[in-house]
């Protein structure tokens, strides 16, 4: 969507007449009376045809926003989807090396985990096969994420620190190399924009009644490469983590 939104930007001036769209007339022999419209920046040059009943008002920058705004609120829901599907690869593996100590003593992991309740037939499903109970508490764990989102910088860090990583956003910004703050905190303002976009129309949640926040092609791309960088440096650092547990398993 950013790359589309690059190729149609071409800052409102869209032609209509002229030699130059003349010339492109006679290139794809459209007849006098045919509706034509050419985008042109310095990446793409296009010619809308009347046929494709194209408004010339979709092709202006107001109407492109939105292909910004979808571009937000796609990645989001990437993250979304990959911070359980982590927890899906890993965690039973995880579960299997540390046992009972696989939850660590983390403040954010605590407080995902606390609605997680067992009961009397559950308790005693698990201590029959130690490979059935592993599976089963990671589905409980995972079943979790169904009403309580894994999402922006709790979401993270909750995956992060139940597959190994202590201190999970130190280690991302630092296999990033950026500031730590400036991360986290690109990260939740994206978040918080995909929340805007879905559930307001893009207008702030402290006025409803105003009008839709802007948006520009730098602030997208910054919001949407942060989350695919943080996703990459993310399982990078898991797989990392998972070869040095795994091997410490073997030495046993």
């Amino acid at each position: 969507m950013l790359q589309v939104y690059r190729l149609l930007d071409c800052g409102d001036a869209i032609l209509t007449e002229g030699e130059f769209v003349q010339r492109l007339r006679e290139l794809v022999r459209a007849s006098a009376t045919e509706d034509l419209m050419v985008v042109q920046n310095e990446i793409f040059l296009g010619l809308v045809r009347e046929r494709a009943n194209l408004p010339k008002s979709h092709l202006k920058s107001s109407m492109l926003g939105h292909l910004l705004r979808q571009a937000i609120v796609a990645s989001c829901t990437g993250l979304d989807a990959f911070l359980p599907g982590l927890l899906r690869q890993h965690l039973p593996a995880v579960i299997a090396v540390k046992g009972r100590e696989f939850i660590p003593q983390d403040e954010f992991v605590r407080d995902y985990c606390k609605e997680l309740v067992f009961g009397v037939d559950e308790v005693l499903r698990l201590m029959g096969d130690e490979r059935e109970a592993t599976l089963y508490i990671s589905n409980k764990l995972l079943g979790l994420s169904s009403f309580k989102y894994l999402a922006g910088r709790k979401g993270v860090h909750v995956v992060a620190a139940l597959l190994g990583l202590s201190k999970p956003w130190d280690q991302i910004a630092g296999h990033l190399g950026r500031d730590r703050e400036e991360l986290v905190r690109t990260l939740e303002l994206t978040v918080k924009r995909r929340n805007d976009i879905v559930h307001r129309a893009d207008r702030p949640q402290a006025d409803l009644e105003a009008d839709q926040q802007p948006i520009s092609y730098a602030q997208a791309e910054q919001g949407v490469d942060t989350i695919k960088h943080v996703c990459h440096a993310l399982n990078e650092l898991v797989d990392q983590s998972m070869m040095t547990l795994l091997a410490s398993r073997e030495v046993r």
